[in-house]
């Protein structure tokens, strides 16, 4: 039988409020002027406790669901004895895929925040058990979490990707962040209690189980917790990983000369061969002449080179040009996150 499922549309947008609620399995009730950083705990779980779905979906943007998006959701379906969250990600939401598949729930869950990049519903039984409800600012991402640690199952809607009809803009790290984590405490203190060693299936290499934890700190900016474990595990794994994260924290830092020297300790990566491919696309969204520039440069050859992207990082800090920084930081999104996917490939079969 169908699970039947509440929607709560934040912001305004009556049109799509007023479709949803024309689908049989499906009740749309607005949240406006609320965002999901706004929403407190006793609201959120009355939000869970007052609707007699199985299921609640939260849709933040929903300016970018059209009718080809209702008509996906529609066909849709959603079993009444699944738990745990499911998972619709967007058609510009590949490394969330990618990511699914090959990190762990928790992993996964840490290394990106899934409202960004998916329609995410929630099991209400499942969120309602949770011994506590976290009060932060990304409570629901907070709380996926929570029950990822708790071993419950999520699951990623295998069917087409949602197709939002043009790139999403969610927020990416800076290339060299002021100040750490964005104030996010919660996520920090999660981080460094994930143990890896013991939430990976079964770990072979001990050098790219830590670099995974370096990894998620970085990404998150936490730049000199990252910094003790890569350096805990240099010239260590099949593919020093963790001397790759080394490169990427002082680049970020930003000490260019010695994100260059690391990027010598890495010498050949497989991300290398993957890069130029995972970021041409990226080019064809801008149109300034510096852009343009770098594409000569950073895609010359079939092999990626960590010195010449530290130059382009290097030009974005002295130039202040918004599309090549922009550029930049989408680059370094897709290094990061296909590093820390790699990272965890070989922490389990290196």
């Amino acid at each position: 039988m169908t699970a039947r499922t509440q929607f709560y549309l934040l912001g305004n947008n009556s049109h799509l409020s007023d479709s949803l609620n024309k689908l049989s399995d499906y009740n749309c009730n607005k949240l406006e002027n609320q965002t999901l950083e706004s929403l407190q705990p006793d609201e959120t779980v009355s939000l869970f406790e007052e609707t007699s779905s199985e299921y609640v979906g939260f849709i933040e943007r929903p300016e970018l669901i059209d009718q080809t998006q209702l008509n996906q959701i529609k066909n849709f379906e959603l079993k009444r004895d699944q738990t745990g969250a499911c998972f619709l990600p967007f058609s510009s939401a590949e490394l969330f895929t990618q990511s699914y598949e090959i990190l762990s729930p928790i992993a996964v869950l840490l290394a990106m925040n899934p409202f960004q990049h998916a329609i995410v519903l929630i099991h209400k039984s499942t969120f309602l058990s949770l011994k506590e409800i976290p009060n932060s600012e990304d409570l629901l991402w907070h709380s996926l979490i929570l029950m990822a640690e708790a071993g419950i199952k999520n699951q990623l809607i295998a069917a087409p990707a949602l197709n939002v009809g043009r790139k999403l803009q969610i927020p990416l790290p800076q290339l060299a962040p002021d100040y750490p984590g964005h104030d996010r405490d919660w996520l920090l203190h999660l981080i460094r209690d994930y143990q890896p060693a013991q939430d990976l299936p079964s770990v072979s290499s001990q050098a790219d189980a830590i670099a995974l934890k370096a990894g998620l700190l970085c990404i998150h900016d936490y730049l000199e917790e990252s910094h003790q474990l890569s350096q805990s595990v240099e010239h260590e794994g099949p593919h020093r990983s963790g001397d790759y994260w080394h490169h990427i924290m002082h680049r970020r830092e930003p000490d260019y000369s010695n994100a260059k020297y690391w990027s010598r300790a890495v010498g050949h990566h497989p991300l290398h061969v993957v890069l130029p491919e995972a970021v041409e696309p990226l080019f064809d969204q801008f149109h300034s002449p510096a852009v343009a520039n770098w594409k000569n440069q950073l895609l010359q050859s079939e092999r990626w080179s960590l010195n010449s992207f530290v130059d382009c990082c290097a030009e974005c800090e002295s130039n202040q040009n918004l599309e090549l920084n922009d550029l930049a930081q989408n680059i370094q999104w897709i290094e990061m996150q296909l590093l820390l996917q790699k990272t965890s490939l070989d922490a389990t079969t290196g």
